[in-house]
Parts: C-alpha cells; sequence; structure tokens
C-alpha cells in the first residue's frame, strides 16, 4: 500500500502471514508487472473481528488493486540457507543468523531499537530450532517443505 508506507511500495514474504490470506492468495502465481483487482471476503480478511478500531468494520468485504513490481527469492530458499551457511556444515548457527541479520539490518537502512537484533535472534531459535541442539538444520529451516494452498 503506498498510503501506508509514505509513497513507496509494501514489501512482505508471500504465504507466511505478513498480509491477509486473501493477499496471499491472491497474489500467488502473479508475475512482476500484472495489475489484478481482488474481491476478498470477511472469511479470508478481519473476519468478525474487524481491524484497528473500526477502521476496518466487521465482516467487511475488501476490495483491493494489487501491481507487483518485483519478486525475490524467500528467506526459506536453498540459496538462501546456503548463504546464511558460511562454515558449509548444513547447519545455521547463532552466530551465522546472527551476522546475517547484520548484513539484512544495514542493507534495508531502518532505524531499529539496538535490543531488536537480539529479540529478532532469539525469536528465530525459538520458532525454528525443533529439537534444541542450538543449531538450525535444513530440516528445521523448512528448505523442503513448502505449504501448498
Amino acid at each position: 500500500s503506498r498510503t501506508q508506507n509514505e509513497g513507496h511500495p509494501k514489501w512482505f514474504v508471500l504465504g507466511v502471514g505478513q498480509v491477509i490470506k486473501g493477499l496471499d492468495i491472491a497474489m500467488m502465481n502473479m508475475c512482476p508487472g500484472e495489475k489484478r483487482k481482488v474481491i476478498i471476503p470477511p472469511s479470508l480478511a478481519y473476519g468478525q473481528q474487524g481491524y484497528a478500531q473500526g477502521k476496518i468494520p466487521p465482516n467487511a468485504t475488501l476490495i483491493f488493486e494489487i501491481e507487483l513490481y518485483a519478486v525475490n527469492k524467500g528467506p526459506r530458499s536453498v540459496e538462501a540457507f546456503n548463504q546464511i551457511d558460511k562454515d558449509n556444515d548444513k547447519k545455521l548457527s547463532e552466530l551465522e543468523i546472527s551476522q546475517y541479520l547484520k548484513e539484512e539490518f544495514a542493507r534495508d537502512g531502518k532505524k531499529r531499537h539496538p535490543s531488536a537484533h537480539d529479540e529478532i535472534l532469539a525469536d528465530i531459535f525459538k520458532k525454528n530450532d525443533h529439537d534444541g541442539d542450538g543449531f538450525i538444520s535444513a530440516k528445521e529451516y523448512n528448505v523442503y517443505q513448502h505449504d501448498e494452498l
């Protein structure tokens, strides 16, 4: 939404819940430069709760005009895993992910509270280090599994 992002396009990862489910579905298989007008029912938007204290009322059907500017490989690609895995041991250490986060923060240039890095790093391990060994394996990183609609 250019109106919510100081006139700039909104970037997000498709299929991981960063936007409403209806947008995730509507944008599947779009190509850069493609435009779509989509109508999203309440069940795939904000449902009976609505959103933002009345900005979007309960049971609202949403209409979007979408233009896709670019597509980048998502963070769960084999290429991304290999880029983070600096020592090529097929598992991601806290140090490797910490370095990757520092590089990404520097690349996007957004100002963040100094504690954001540590909070995000802890959250990554909490959500992905399923066996608690202090590393995120390719399987835990979900390189080989894909959630299909």
